[in-house]
């Protein structure tokens, strides 16, 4: 009976809390990429897609069933988590005096930054033989992404993904909107990643300091050669660790060429009057 009552009282509601919370984390981040991207603004920005033909529906639907597997991991584990808070193993709190304002900003990006070291590390590792079949092949069935690739994850891969979280928690004091915030910087990060359209200025990747953070096309290349390219968030890693392609900026600078191409082909001509 006491299995019982802690299902119905305890565990149900928390499962479905988590399923709320995780559905619409992912809805939030995947489809307004799709609907703003590939509906609204894709006859406007048809010379910013990066790679054709568009993927068909089928893969999208592939995309879509794992993507929800994902979601039951992520649920699982968030329960997990919000048990051992309870029992004061992770850092989270709800009070904004206990740390301060200031520590509240600096541990947004301070997240971010270790999450990228994270992401390139765990990433790099899943390209390995041994662990490339149970882990991260299931996400390069999507080999031409879309916003819907975000998540298509095979559960092992969605457990490494989601480890994050904790192991952070372990470490750094998080207030829960901070952690929020910088779940929701993942998940638009994530789909943009994957969308297929080059939304970020080409030219930001030559700058100083604006070129340390990952374009689309920069993470489109990964899933096209199925290697090198594998930080997340920033290119630090991959250039530290000689895995970015090397004609990465070449890449930019042919598809600056051939939009200029495709306008010059579209332009008026003038015949000057008589």
């Amino acid at each position: 009976m006491e299995a019982i009552s802690f299902i119905t009282n305890e565990l149900g509601p928390r499962v479905l809390n988590g399923i709320q919370y995780e559905g619409i984390r992912y809805a939030l981040g995947t489809l307004t990429t799709f609907f703003v991207l590939w509906v609204v603004l894709s006859q406007f920005i048809e010379d910013r897609k990066i790679r054709k033909p568009t993927p068909r529906t089928k893969q999208i639907k592939m995309e879509l069933k794992a993507s929800f597997r994902t979601i039951c991991v992520f649920v699982a584990m968030d329960i997990l988590i919000f048990e051992a808070a309870n029992l004061g193993i992770f850092q989270k709190y709800n009070d904004f005096g206990q740390y301060g304002m200031v520590w509240f900003w600096i541990s947004i990006p301070l997240w971010i930054v270790l999450h990228d070291a994270y992401f390139y590390w765990t990433h790099r590792a899943m390209h390995h033989a041994k662990l490339y079949k149970r882990t991260h092949m299931q996400h390069h069935r999507s080999h031409n992404p879309t916003p819907f690739t975000a998540y298509n994850f095979a559960a092992g891969e969605a457990v490494i993904e989601y480890m994050f979280v904790p192991i952070a928690l372990i470490f750094i004091p998080t207030h829960n909107l901070a952690l929020y915030i910088v779940l929701t910087i993942m998940i638009f990060k994530n789909a943009l990643g994957h969308c297929g359209y080059e939304v970020f200025p080409r030219r930001w990747a030559r700058l100083p300091v604006l070129g340390w953070l990952t374009t689309v096309t920069h993470h489109d290349m990964h899933h096209e050669r199925g290697t090198g390219n594998y930080g997340f968030y920033f290119t630090w890693w991959d250039r530290w660790m000689g895995t970015e392609h090397p004609n990465y900026l070449d890449c930019l600078d042919q598809q600056i060429a051939a939009s200029k191409a495709r306008k010059q082909a579209k332009a008026p001509i003038l015949v000057p009057a008589e």
